[in-house]
């Protein structure tokens, strides 16, 4: 009898733990809320019939699975992340101009006055505007820290495009390189760098792109400047406006506070804010190139008296000249100067008065793409084809580029 219950019993406890194993454990999912994402977590425990300790182990484990919850910037964090890498980055590269004068009593040297200027170069060549270093009998410049002043050589200044290049014969900290101003948009940010006022070397600012292609008013030079709205301050003269690539995109160069002869009905003038002037990178990388490798800039000469037609003057008059409807650099007499100049590359070339160059080289003349800025593309002696209007045909001629005469303005 014994021995039948033992047998009975063993026959209970074997039939069971066969059923226990022959189950099939059902597929769990866990889900986790984490900052307003949701992350499905699986915990599929293992049906190995043959190892059920393991099973036991992959349930435990999958059942500590913890989502991570991801962080998001806003775009405002994004930007002021960028600006911070930018300013760190490029501030080494950024120096404090200094002009001396000599007194002619003692022959000693003292400061007249100051600007900024950008290292771009590991040879210590510095870019800087004309107007600071202009009839200087010394200059010196500072690097960012301020803890190192040493002598600049001039190696050349282009007037007429506000630029100039110094040397420092001293291992410099930091280079920085140019953009493509061709690429800049309307409401790109951007950052300046500069010793505002003189006296606060290195200050920042940030502001946007307002305009390209702009002409500053009382500005007699051919030149045009992006228009942004970091302020540009006394002292900043020659620094570096730049992406948040942190390349060079403009030299700063002037800033208009006011514009006398205003229309307003309260005043003479208007007060101006944040209208500062920038060098195009294109254009102030091609003169200082020059300058580094042979001392003066040469630029391309058209020899024509022009006005730029754009929409917002198509069509109108002008002091009693009606302007005509095509968008393109209209040949136009000053005065009683002819718009041809007598003997130059477009008289050459065949061009007349009132003739209208709508396109060089097939890439169309407008407002964003001035006369002024397109033939910067070019070297003297390069020769160009010109779409032309004249009147209501349409002519294709060939002209080529003279070397800019360097009394004209």
């Amino acid at each position: 009898m014994y021995r039948l219950k033992i047998s009975i019993l063993f026959i209970l406890l074997l039939s069971l733990a066969l059923s226990a194993c022959s189950d099939t454990t059902p597929t769990a999912t866990t889900t986790t809320q984490v900052s307003s994402q949701t992350v499905t977590v699986p915990t599929t425990i293992s049906t190995d019939t043959s190892k059920p300790a393991a099973t036991a182990a992959a349930t435990s484990t999958a059942a500590k699975i913890t989502p991570t919850a991801t962080t998001v910037l806003s775009a405002d964090q994004v930007e002021s992340n960028s600006v911070v890498g930018v300013v760190k980055s490029a501030s080494p590269a950024v120096v404090t101009v200094y002009t001396k004068a000599t007194r002619t009593t003692t022959g000693s040297q003292f400061t007249v006055g100051t600007g900024s200027g950008a290292i771009i170069s590991e040879d210590g060549y510095i870019i800087t505007n004309a107007h600071v270093v202009t009839g200087a009998q010394g200059i010196s410049v500072a690097f960012n820290n301020g803890q190192k002043v040493v002598t600049a050589k001039l190696i050349g200044e282009d007037d007429d495009g506000d630029i100039a290049v110094l040397k420092v014969d001293v291992k410099v900290p930091a280079v920085l390189k140019f953009g493509d101003s061709s690429k800049l948009e309307i409401g790109e940010t951007v950052i300046a760098i500069g010793a505002a006022l003189g006296d606060f070397r290195n200050s920042v600012t940030k502001g946007v792109v307002s305009g390209i292609n702009r002409t500053i008013p009382g500005d007699t030079s051919p030149n045009v400047y992006i228009q942004t709205d970091a302020p540009i301050n006394h002292g900043n003269s020659g620094g570096p406006l730049l992406n948040l690539k942190g390349e060079i995109i403009g030299i700063n160069t002037a800033v208009v506070r006011s514009v006398s002869g205003s229309s307003s009905t309260s005043s003479a003038s208007d007060v101006a804010e944040g209208l500062g002037f920038s060098i195009p990178s294109n254009v102030a990388g091609m003169i200082s190139e020059q300058l580094m490798t042979k001392g003066v800039a040469s630029k391309p000469y058209f020899g024509i008296r022009y006005q730029m037609i754009t929409p917002a003057i198509a069509g109108t008059s002008l002091s009693g000249i009606s302007i005509p409807e095509v968008e393109g650099a209209w040949i136009s007499p000053s005065g009683r100067q002819p718009g041809v100049v007598a003997g130059g590359p477009a008289d050459k070339a065949g061009l007349k008065d009132n003739d209208i160059i709508t396109a060089i080289n097939g890439v169309p003349l407008n407002d964003l793409n001035p006369l002024v800025t397109a033939i910067l593309k070019y070297k003297p002696n390069d020769t160009i084809s010109l779409t032309v209007q004249r009147g209501k045909d349409t002519l294709t001629l060939q002209l080529t580029l003279g070397e800019r005469p360097k009394t004209l303005n």
